[in-house]
């Protein structure tokens, strides 16, 4: 064993310091306590305030867990509720399409009746002198106004039950302005003049080479109007009525309703206390238009057409 010979005054600097380190090793170790207990508490504290929030988390995940549950319930009945109102929409559609059907196919058939009875002069005095009378001519001309609109863009088949319906009430106002009775009732009665607005606005609104049937009742029926000395009157006062029948000539395929145009033409030309027709028919329609038309294949129209030329011509020499 070997022994270390220590300096003194090494010793003695030795001995010092261990007396230093004795003094301040526990103030430097109760400072650090001190500071790593307040740590502690601080920690302590922050704990139970994240153990204090965790449990409002808690209470709030259960609380919204349980609003969650309900509110799911709730959709589950809301989508059996919606489910069982689409099946009595679906049922109550059905039902009201069934009825819908059974009233036009009813309305077609007694309308069809009407319309055959209507051809005897009697039977229109009947008709008219009836207490509803206003009434059947107002619902007659609502009834024409919401089928154009409805079938505006796509107009349906001339044997389907609607069309068949549309066409018998105007088939019964064409009968009833076929007599001398009806035709002047019609245009002193307010739903009278009525029906005959919407004949023309129809007319107008019907795509070209189609309803041709429709076209033609309503002409014979404008045609027996301006018949009347009353109605030729209310027609000429009718601005674009002219242009109307020159584009439905030039227009139109259907010879029944060329020929229909052509007489409604030729009768209106007769009132002669409104000279303006003459003048709106030379406008819109071009004796040249009414010369190829008295070379037409169809030999009424030929001589519908010639008879117009002839009476344009006469018209024009009177002073």
């Amino acid at each position: 064993m070997s022994l270390l010979t220590v300096n003194k005054k090494d010793l003695a600097q030795l001995a010092t310091e261990i007396t230093q380190l004795k003094i301040t090793l526990p103030a430097v170790l109760n400072q650090s306590k001190m500071a790593n207990i307040g740590r502690v508490k601080a920690l302590e504290e922050e704990a139970l305030q994240l153990r204090k929030e965790k449990g409002e988390v808690e209470s709030q995940v259960l609380y919204w867990k349980s609003r969650c549950q309900s509110a799911f319930a709730e959709c589950q009945r809301e989508k059996e509720e919606n489910l069982k109102l689409r099946c009595d929409l679906q049922e109550l559609t059905n039902q009201m399409s069934q009825q819908s059907e059974y009233c036009t196919s009813l309305g077609s058939a007694c309308c069809t009746i009407l319309w055959r009875v209507s051809r005897n002069e009697d039977s229109v005095q009947a008709i008219l002198m009836g207490s509803k009378v206003d009434e059947f001519l107002s619902l007659i001309s609502s009834t024409l106004k919401s089928f154009c609109e409805a079938y505006k863009t796509d107009w349906p088949q001339e044997d389907s039950h609607e069309t068949q319906f549309i066409l018998a009430l105007c088939g019964i106002i064409t009968n009833v302005a076929a007599s001398a009775y009806g035709r002047d009732f019609l245009v002193n009665n307010h739903h009278g003049c009525q029906i005959l607005d919407t004949h023309i606005n129809v007319l107008s609104s019907m795509p070209i080479s189609k309803c041709a049937q429709l076209k033609n009742l309503i002409l014979m029926c404008l045609f027996n109007i301006s018949i009347n000395q009353k109605g030729i009157k209310y027609l000429s006062a009718k601005q674009g009525l002219m242009g109307l029948l020159a584009w439905l000539l030039q227009g139109e395929i259907n010879n029944d309703v060329r020929v229909n145009t052509l007489r409604l033409i030729q009768s209106l030309l007769y009132d002669d206390t409104n000279i303006s027709i003459l003048h709106s028919l030379e406008e819109v329609l071009p004796l040249t238009a009414l010369q190829d038309l008295g070379r037409d294949g169809n030999k009424e129209i030929r001589e519908l057409a010639l008879e117009l030329i002839s009476d344009i011509r006469h018209f024009q020499k009177e002073p």
